[in-house]
């Protein structure tokens, strides 16, 4: 599962919900602004420049992907004349291993895209390694727009289970805030009107896990709906019996009352 880290608000920075664009110290107001719009600009244009690399490997499960050698190549081709660089900072944290990304210009702009984590898997240095360079090309790829996988979340939705039970649904999280958030949560922030909340349950990019999670929900939600209604329902009907029985005991009352019952 990956990881999103904390980061301390730093001055001259730009937050865009997971991204921090700022500038090295020692630049005045309009160096900094220059800087900012060159660093998004020359992004922007190297997006646009993008060959998607060749899906040369075929993964245990069948399905080809890019290698990080291709997804690299691609990427400095189309930054070729650019004033564009990345660089990928390895971490290991908490068992976890990963990177930290940023993009960089000359003119002194950062583009921190912050540390994407995987759990290792195993004591060995070859598990690390492999966790690091799956975190690598994952990260890389998303920055840039690149495609490194065959398309095969609509294959795994179908293959998945109709249903996830809460304690399944509970432990699947998504990213909200720029924090790991367990996917109920969430669910009920979008339920009380919260609209970023609202943006994530609804993002076409959630993975086949998440769909299923959000529909075993609204499955929930749905029954829990139909229960509310009927224990309304019957409490309707728990009331107008009581409101009839009352109605026939306050004659009785009346009639016991009235003197005139008692004249033959």
């Amino acid at each position: 599962m990956n990881q999103l880290l904390e980061r301390p608000k730093i001055p001259n920075g730009d937050h865009f919900s997971g991204m921090q664009v700022r500038t090295i110290s020692g630049l005045d107001a309009q160096q900094i602004a220059d800087a900012k719009r060159s660093i998004m600009q020359d992004f922007i244009q190297v997006q646009a420049n993008i060959t998607q690399p060749q899906k040369d490997k075929e993964g245990m499960h069948g399905a080809k992907y890019a290698t990080l050698n291709n997804i690299l190549s691609s990427i400095k081709e189309a930054s070729k004349g650019i004033d564009l660089a990345f660089i990928q900072q390895p971490l290991m944290q908490g068992g976890k291993s990963g990177v930290v990304n940023y993009l960089i210009n000359s003119k002194g702009a950062i583009m921190d895209f912050g540390a994407y984590l995987l759990d290792v898997g195993g004591s060995k240095p070859q598990d690390a390694g492999g966790a690091l360079t799956y975190a690598r090309r994952y990260s890389i790829s998303a920055i840039f727009g690149i495609a490194s996988e065959e398309d095969t979340d609509a294959q795994e939705y179908n293959n998945r289970p109709w249903f996830y039970p809460p304690a399944e649904i509970r432990a699947i999280e998504v990213v909200y805030s720029s924090k790991r958030t367990p996917l109920p949560d969430v669910y009920a922030k979008a339920l009380a009107g919260d609209e970023l909340a609202k943006q994530v349950i609804r993002a076409k990019t959630n993975s086949a896990k998440v769909k299923i999670g959000i529909r075993s929900l609204n499955e929930i939600y749905e029954f829990n709906q139909e229960v509310l209604k009927s224990k309304d329902e019957e409490r309707e009907q728990i009331e107008k019996e009581n409101e009839a029985v009352k109605k026939i005991a306050d004659d009785t009352s009346q009639k016991d009352n009235d003197p005139f019952n008692k004249i033959k």
